[in-house]
């Protein structure tokens, strides 16, 4: 599925926009910085495993997160994966 079709299927979502603005800025914030986003790396290798979990990471921390922190319990036992 290509970027055209993601964006047919979730037009009405306001989220969504949001996590595509989130996106494209931790891309050019990498790039400037010269790092390499997943694009850049053959799918499949060693490199781009690292580099998409480093993304990820990144898309975590522009949202205020820490992705080094364990998940909180809250009474119920259930953590933040639901």
């Amino acid at each position: 599925m290509n970027e055209n079709e993601l964006d047919k299927r979730f037009p009405e979502d306001p989220m969504w926009n949001v996590a595509q603005a989130v996106e494209g800025c931790v891309r050019a914030i990498r790039k400037a910085r010269g790092k390499l986003n997943p694009e850049d790396c053959t799918p499949g290798t060693i490199e781009y495993e690292a580099v998409t979990m480093d993304f990820i990471d990144d898309c975590i921390r522009s949202l205020g997160g820490d992705p080094d922190a364990e998940d909180d319990e809250d009474e119920s036992g259930i953590g933040a994966a639901g």
